[in-house]
């Protein structure tokens, strides 16, 4: 069975999500985004921005879903609508703030440990710098996850890639693809 990465292919032709101003300083900002599987409780709706590219006068176009440096993916509501119901089976579609308007987060909260680590290519540190992933132990049915050695990350196996591949087709969504990661 095949483990596939959520990638942003459009990630050099549109518009990133950043930080604001007033969370620039924050060091503590990324870590409210999660990535190891747990729940997120947000007593309130963390704030980002396009990025605006000084100096130009067009910028960026806006994807559905958004590049942005967290372990979860940004994305509009168009995307919540359409992929909704399928990704909140493996996690939680949380609101926030962009520019004073509503979009979503999704955090992911299902598990699946399929890294192999003996196999894997390593920083000399210790840190894997390239997954061998051993798809034996991915379930059968649709399955969106992270593996807690990658984190940052959100693979799925082949059947929620052609579930999803199937939804985003129906809807038209932009700024999300599929990587075949190593197996």
């Amino acid at each position: 069975m095949n483990v596939w990465e959520i990638i942003h292919p459009r990630m050099n032709d549109v518009a990133p999500l950043v930080r604001t101003a007033e969370d620039m300083q924050n060091p503590q900002f990324q870590k409210q985004f999660g990535g190891d599987g747990s729940t997120l409780q947000w007593t309130r709706r963390p704030k980002l921005t396009v990025k605006v590219e000084k100096g130009k006068k067009k910028q960026k176009p806006r994807a559905d879903v958004s590049p942005f440096t967290a372990p979860g993916i940004v994305f509009n509501g168009k995307v919540r609508d359409a992929l909704g119901g399928f990704l909140r089976k493996f996690g939680q579609i949380l609101e926030i703030d962009v520019d004073g308007d509503v979009e979503y987060y999704y955090n992911v909260t299902h598990v699946v440990r399929c890294v192999d680590e003996s196999r894997s290519e390593k920083y000399p540190e210790g840190t894997i710098a390239k997954a061998v992933f051993d798809g034996s132990e991915l379930p059968a049915e649709p399955v969106v996850f992270i593996d807690p050695l990658m984190r940052g990350s959100i693979y799925l196996n082949d059947e929620a890639k052609a579930e999803l591949e199937l939804l985003m087709k129906k809807s038209d969504i932009t700024g999300i693809g599929f990587e075949k990661v190593g197996g």
